[in-house]
């Protein structure tokens, strides 16, 4: 089982708990202070991407790097020639997908699918803004806490938006039960994520939580599109679950250390 697929699914430089910087290398938003931008006015791509993924991660992950990516490139093109900074477009990714998480509440398909389509445009713009931070070298902590921190925010609103307005369109009771405890199990899972990266002091991470959060908002737009939230409910109701039984086992059972003799 794959860290984070609901997150979490973390994005470029997530990492939440203490002083750490475990994944802000990823982002490239590393110090205390914004570094000089770069006098070039091209974007390397290959500048802006992260390290590739271990090799142990599915194929499947590689959707978001061969999708959202080159998407993102354009709004990072678009963006240094208005000479915007990663934290505007972070901010702009926050205000649009709470904009897709209203959507949702309509309990419409017309509502689903506006959804889609600005949620979407939402994680577009939070791949971008760590692509313009690393091509540009925009380096700042702040930076990295505040995508990290609006990206967990917007993780419950679209989630929790998802699942009720698929209720209010169903009426499908006993299913929103669940779904509600599918969310609660998503935060968990987070939870647990960072704070075995904090007992492991993990510096640096391989980028792949945010290619996993990439490739689930990739499905949530498609299913949006064709009117199944209720798949996508499903899927996202046992890949948690899963989730926390395989890190319980493999912490608890794989990776504890001997017991000190007493």
């Amino acid at each position: 089982m794959t860290p984070g697929l609901l997150t979490p699914t973390i994005p470029d430089h997530r990492h939440s708990g203490g002083l750490t910087a475990s994944e802000y290398s990823n982002h490239g938003r590393m110090g205390m202070n914004p570094a000089p931008a770069s006098d070039k006015p091209e974007f390397d791509l290959e500048a802006s991407l992260k390290p590739p993924l271990p090799s142990r991660l599915p194929k499947i992950v590689q959707v978001d790097r061969l999708v959202n990516r080159p998407l993102a490139a354009l709004i990072v093109r678009a963006a240094i020639k208005l000479k915007l900074l990663p934290n505007h477009l972070t901010v702009a990714a926050f205000i649009l997908s709470l904009a897709g998480a209203a959507a949702f509440l309509l309990g419409t398909r017309r509502g689903f699918v506006i959804a889609g389509l600005l949620i979407y445009a939402g994680t577009l713009l939070d791949g971008a803004d760590g692509m313009l931070a690393r091509s540009k070298n925009l380096c700042s902590r702040f930076g990295a806490y505040l995508d990290l921190y609006l990206d967990r925010v917007t993780d419950f609103f679209v989630l929790g938006a998802m699942v009720t307005g698929y209720y209010l369109q169903s009426g499908r009771l006993g299913f929103y039960i669940v779904s509600l405890f599918g969310l609660a199990a998503y935060m968990l899972q987070m939870v647990l994520y960072y704070l075995e990266r904090e007992y492991k002091e993990i510096r640096t991470g391989s980028g792949a939580s945010g290619d996993f959060r990439g490739l689930v908002y990739l499905g949530i737009f498609f299913f949006a599109l064709i009117d199944r939230l209720d798949l996508v409910i499903v899927i996202l109701l046992c890949i948690p679950v899963l989730n926390i039984v395989y890190r319980f086992v493999r912490y608890w059972m794989v990776e504890r250390p001997a017991e000190p003799r007493r």
